[in-house]
C-alpha cells in the first residue's frame, strides 16, 4: 500500500506577540500538522531582557522530561539551547549556539529536526549556524510525542512568524522563509 506524504505548516502566531516572563502560549497537539519523523520551527524573536533563569522559546512536551521539539535561552545571556528527545537521552542536542541574542534586536530562527537524517539544524537570519549528529544511527532514533506545544515561557520580549511544519526544512527553503519574512517595526 503507498503511503501519501502531505507537507503542512501552521502559522501559531502572525504578527509580533509580547510575552512579559510569564507562562506563554500553549498550543494543543491536535491543532499542529501531523508529523511523522521530522519537523521543523521557524521564528523571528526579540528580547527585552534576558531572563536570570532558563527560558523557553517554544518546547513540546509539557512538564515531562520531553524535549522534541525545544529551544531554550541560557540564563542571563541568553545563548541559544537547543534540545530534543530520543530513545537514548531525554536532554539530547547542543549546548550552546552563538553568543547570546543581543536586546532589542529582532533574529529569525529556524530548528530543523529529522531521524531519517539523524540531525538537527539551527540557521540564524537564514544562515546555517549549528547541528547536531546523531551517531548510532541504527539504534538511537528521535522521540516525537503527541503533547501541548509550549511557546515563550518566561520570554520578556516578542515573538512572531511562529510556524510548525510537518518536514525537514532545507537550506534553501531555511532562507526563503527567512527572506518572505514581512519586516516588523
Amino acid at each position: 500500500m503507498k503511503k501519501f506524504f502531505v507537507k503542512e505548516f501552521c502559522e501559531i502566531i502572525s504578527e509580533p506577540r509580547m510575552f512579559d516572563g510569564g507562562s506563554g502560549l500553549g498550543v494543543q497537539h491536535a491543532e499542529l500538522p501531523e508529523v511523522d519523523d521530522e519537523l521543523s520551527v521557524s521564528l523571528r524573536i526579540k528580547l527585552k531582557s534576558h531572563y536570570s533563569n532558563w527560558a523557553t522559546v517554544f518546547r513540546k512536551g509539557g512538564n515531562e522530561p520531553v524535549r522534541t521539539p525545544g529551544l531554550f535561552l541560557h540564563a542571563n545571556n541568553s545563548k541559544l539551547h537547543p534540545r530534543f528527545t530520543g530513545n537514548w537521552e531525554k536532554n539530547a542536542g547542543l549546548d550552546v549556539v552563538g553568543d547570546g541574542l543581543l536586546l532589542n534586536k529582532w533574529y529569525h530562527i529556524t530548528y530543523t529536526l529529522s531521524d531519517p537524517e539523524k540531525r538537527m539544524d539551527i540557521y540564524i537570519n537564514g544562515v546555517w549556524t549549528a547541528f547536531y549528529a546523531i551517531e548510532n544511527v541504527q539504534m538511537h532514533k528521535i522521540k516525537f510525542n503527541d503533547k501541548p506545544l509550549d511557546i515563550g515561557c518566561a520570554i520578556d520580549g516578542e515573538i512572531g512568524n511562529f510556524r510548525y511544519f510537518n518536514w525537514r526544512l532545507s537550506a534553501e527553503e531555511a532562507m526563503k522563509n527567512y527572506l518572505n519574512q514581512r519586516p516588523f517595526c
